[in-house]
């Protein structure tokens, strides 16, 4: 399936299992992904309790499903994900 739309911006590990940013597209894009989640508690109010701590919750899980799709969607599948030990 190749789903990837123009230069990939992941691709697999040298070392373990699973894919980190190759160029700087990759690393802008997990830059945006921490700077996001440190702000996003700080915006929806710092004592959240309740139903604020769920609207919290759930902006946290939706950016976190946000990055597992752009990383999906541009990720270099010409490697297999296999664990690597430096070697290739």
């Amino acid at each position: 399936m190749k789903l990837p739309i123009g230069k990939p911006w992941f691709g697999p590990r040298r070392f373990g299992f699973g894919v980190s940013p190759m160029n700087g597209q990759g690393w802008a894009c997990i830059g945006l992904y921490i700077l996001t989640m440190a702000m996003i508690p700080s915006l929806m109010g710092r004592e959240a309790r309740g139903a604020d701590a769920l609207g919290i919750l759930a902006a946290l899980l939706g950016c976190t499903a946000l990055l597992l799709v752009v990383v999906w969607l541009k990720m270099d599948r010409s490697k297999p994900l296999r664990w690597r030990w430096g070697e290739d």
